[in-house]
Protein backbone atom coordinates (compact mmCIF):
# COMPACT_ATOMS: atom_id res chain seq x y z
CA UNK A 1 0.00 0.00 0.00
CA UNK A 2 1.00 3.37 -0.79
CA UNK A 3 3.15 5.41 1.85
CA UNK A 4 0.96 8.45 1.25
CA UNK A 5 -1.87 6.48 3.26
CA UNK A 6 0.07 5.40 6.03
CA UNK A 7 0.98 9.07 6.32
CA UNK A 8 -2.37 10.22 6.52
CA UNK A 9 -3.12 7.39 8.58
CA UNK A 10 -0.97 8.41 11.62
CA UNK A 11 -1.39 12.25 11.31
CA UNK A 12 -5.10 11.55 11.71
CA UNK A 13 -4.28 9.16 15.16
CA UNK A 14 -2.06 11.74 16.20
CA UNK A 15 -4.71 15.03 15.64
CA UNK A 16 -7.64 13.03 16.96
CA UNK A 17 -5.98 11.02 19.79
CA UNK A 18 -2.29 12.04 20.19
CA UNK A 19 1.43 11.14 19.74
CA UNK A 20 1.13 8.98 22.77
CA UNK A 21 -1.92 6.62 21.27
CA UNK A 22 0.16 6.65 18.12
CA UNK A 23 3.43 5.38 19.75
CA UNK A 24 1.10 2.74 21.24
CA UNK A 25 -0.51 1.80 18.51
CA UNK A 26 3.26 0.87 16.98
CA UNK A 27 4.56 -1.05 20.02
CA UNK A 28 0.92 -3.48 20.09
CA UNK A 29 1.26 -4.00 16.58
CA UNK A 30 4.65 -3.74 16.00
CA UNK A 31 4.97 -3.22 12.05
CA UNK A 32 8.42 -3.98 9.73
CA UNK A 33 8.60 -0.12 9.18
CA UNK A 34 8.22 0.63 12.97
CA UNK A 35 6.11 3.48 12.19
CA UNK A 36 8.10 5.21 9.91
CA UNK A 37 6.97 5.86 6.42
CA UNK A 38 7.22 8.06 3.50
CA UNK A 39 4.54 9.05 1.13
CA UNK A 40 6.00 7.44 -1.99
CA UNK A 41 7.48 3.92 -0.52
CA UNK A 42 5.01 0.79 -0.37
CA UNK A 43 4.27 -0.84 2.59
CA UNK A 44 2.78 -4.25 3.62
CA UNK A 45 -1.09 -4.34 3.58
CA UNK A 46 -1.06 -5.56 7.04
CA UNK A 47 0.72 -3.01 8.77
CA UNK A 48 -2.63 -0.62 8.53
CA UNK A 49 -5.28 -3.81 8.83
CA UNK A 50 -3.18 -4.88 12.22
CA UNK A 51 -3.39 -1.09 13.66
CA UNK A 52 -6.88 -0.70 12.87
CA UNK A 53 -7.30 -3.87 14.51
CA UNK A 54 -5.72 -2.90 17.54
CA UNK A 55 -7.45 0.72 17.31
CA UNK A 56 -11.30 -1.22 17.40
CA UNK A 57 -10.07 -3.46 20.53
CA UNK A 58 -8.88 -0.17 22.52
CA UNK A 59 -12.07 1.87 21.28
CA UNK A 60 -14.64 -0.58 21.23
CA UNK A 61 -15.40 0.70 17.51
CA UNK A 62 -15.77 -1.66 14.74
CA UNK A 63 -13.13 -1.99 12.41
CA UNK A 64 -15.58 -1.16 9.29
CA UNK A 65 -16.65 1.98 11.14
CA UNK A 66 -13.08 2.92 11.63
CA UNK A 67 -12.24 2.41 8.12
CA UNK A 68 -15.02 4.63 6.92
CA UNK A 69 -13.63 7.18 9.37
CA UNK A 70 -10.38 7.04 8.05
CA UNK A 71 -11.37 7.05 4.59
CA UNK A 72 -13.28 10.85 5.21
CA UNK A 73 -10.20 11.92 6.84
CA UNK A 74 -7.76 11.09 3.82
CA UNK A 75 -10.56 12.52 1.49
CA UNK A 76 -8.99 15.89 1.97
CA UNK A 77 -5.79 14.73 1.81
CA UNK A 78 -5.87 13.33 -1.42
CA UNK A 79 -8.29 15.59 -2.85
CA UNK A 80 -5.70 18.41 -2.25
CA UNK A 81 -2.71 16.44 -3.13
CA UNK A 82 -4.67 14.86 -6.54
CA UNK A 83 -2.22 14.03 -9.48
CA UNK A 84 -4.77 15.56 -11.66
CA UNK A 85 -6.11 19.24 -11.79
CA UNK A 86 -9.42 18.32 -10.79
CA UNK A 87 -10.27 22.52 -10.14
CA UNK A 88 -12.67 22.42 -13.07
CA UNK A 89 -15.06 19.81 -11.90
CA UNK A 90 -17.56 21.19 -9.58
CA UNK A 91 -20.25 18.80 -8.55
CA UNK A 92 -19.49 15.47 -6.84
CA UNK A 93 -21.53 12.97 -9.23
CA UNK A 94 -18.80 14.26 -12.21
CA UNK A 95 -15.84 13.79 -9.24
CA UNK A 96 -17.30 10.51 -8.22
CA UNK A 97 -17.50 9.67 -12.25
CA UNK A 98 -13.66 11.03 -12.79
CA UNK A 99 -12.21 8.58 -10.53
CA UNK A 100 -11.39 5.32 -12.24
CA UNK A 101 -10.87 6.61 -15.89
CA UNK A 102 -9.20 9.98 -14.89
CA UNK A 103 -7.38 10.08 -11.55
CA UNK A 104 -6.90 6.74 -10.79
CA UNK A 105 -4.93 6.94 -14.64
CA UNK A 106 -2.61 9.61 -13.39
CA UNK A 107 -1.62 7.72 -10.13
CA UNK A 108 -0.94 4.75 -12.17
CA UNK A 109 1.50 6.51 -14.27
CA UNK A 110 3.02 8.56 -11.58
CA UNK A 111 3.63 5.10 -8.96
CA UNK A 112 3.38 2.24 -11.26
CA UNK A 113 3.69 -0.47 -8.52
CA UNK A 114 0.31 1.16 -6.93
CA UNK A 115 -2.73 -1.09 -6.66
CA UNK A 116 -5.71 0.95 -6.41
CA UNK A 117 -9.27 -0.33 -6.80
CA UNK A 118 -11.20 -0.19 -9.85
CA UNK A 119 -14.84 1.21 -10.00
CA UNK A 120 -17.93 0.55 -12.54
CA UNK A 121 -20.52 3.01 -12.81
CA UNK A 122 -24.04 2.79 -12.92
CA UNK A 123 -26.37 5.86 -13.89
CA UNK A 124 -29.92 4.99 -12.72
CA UNK A 125 -31.06 8.93 -12.65
CA UNK A 126 -29.78 12.22 -12.33
CA UNK A 127 -30.08 11.72 -8.38
CA UNK A 128 -28.66 8.30 -7.84
CA UNK A 129 -25.37 6.36 -8.95
CA UNK A 130 -24.19 3.11 -8.55
CA UNK A 131 -20.84 2.63 -8.19
CA UNK A 132 -19.58 -0.93 -7.99
CA UNK A 133 -16.07 -1.42 -6.05
CA UNK A 134 -13.84 -3.98 -6.96
CA UNK A 135 -10.12 -4.84 -4.94
CA UNK A 136 -8.18 -7.07 -3.08
CA UNK A 137 -7.83 -5.05 -0.86
CA UNK A 138 -11.58 -5.23 0.23
CA UNK A 139 -11.23 -1.82 1.76
CA UNK A 140 -14.84 -0.90 0.96
CA UNK A 141 -15.48 0.74 3.55
CA UNK A 142 -12.57 3.30 3.29
CA UNK A 143 -14.20 4.16 -0.51
CA UNK A 144 -17.23 5.01 1.50
CA UNK A 145 -15.56 6.85 3.72
CA UNK A 146 -14.29 9.09 0.69
CA UNK A 147 -17.26 9.47 -0.78
CA UNK A 148 -18.69 11.03 2.47
CA UNK A 149 -15.50 13.02 2.29
CA UNK A 150 -16.20 14.48 -1.54
CA UNK A 151 -19.76 14.71 -0.65
CA UNK A 152 -18.28 17.28 2.24
CA UNK A 153 -15.93 18.99 -0.65
CA UNK A 154 -18.37 19.44 -2.64
CA UNK A 155 -21.04 20.64 0.01
CA UNK A 156 -23.62 18.37 -1.20
CA UNK A 157 -26.00 16.25 0.72
CA UNK A 158 -25.83 12.28 -0.39
CA UNK A 159 -26.90 9.00 1.55
CA UNK A 160 -25.29 5.63 0.56
CA UNK A 161 -26.40 2.27 0.70
CA UNK A 162 -24.20 -0.80 0.75
CA UNK A 163 -26.49 -3.41 -0.51
CA UNK A 164 -23.96 -5.91 -1.65
CA UNK A 165 -20.46 -6.53 -0.08
CA UNK A 166 -17.27 -8.52 -0.44
CA UNK A 167 -17.54 -9.19 2.94
CA UNK A 168 -20.72 -10.77 2.82
CA UNK A 169 -19.41 -12.97 -0.45
CA UNK A 170 -20.50 -10.62 -3.08
CA UNK A 171 -17.67 -10.51 -5.62
CA UNK A 172 -17.59 -6.57 -5.64
CA UNK A 173 -19.46 -3.88 -3.74
CA UNK A 174 -22.52 -1.92 -5.06
CA UNK A 175 -22.62 1.33 -3.28
CA UNK A 176 -25.96 3.48 -4.27
CA UNK A 177 -24.89 6.90 -3.85
CA UNK A 178 -28.60 9.19 -3.46
CA UNK A 179 -27.56 12.42 -4.05
CA UNK A 180 -29.96 15.17 -1.94
CA UNK A 181 -28.70 18.45 -2.83
CA UNK A 182 -26.12 21.39 -1.57
CA UNK A 183 -25.79 22.24 1.85
CA UNK A 184 -27.33 25.46 3.27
Amino acid sequence: MQGSIYTAFSDMIIEQMGMEQWNELIEKTDPPSQGIYTSGEQYLDSELINMVQALSVKTGIDAETLVEKFGRYLFKKLYDTSPVDISKIDNLKSFLLAIDGLIHVEVQRLHPKAYLPTFEYETVDENTLIMYYSSKRKLCHASVGLIYGAAEQFNEIITIEHPECIHQGATRCKLVINFKGHNE
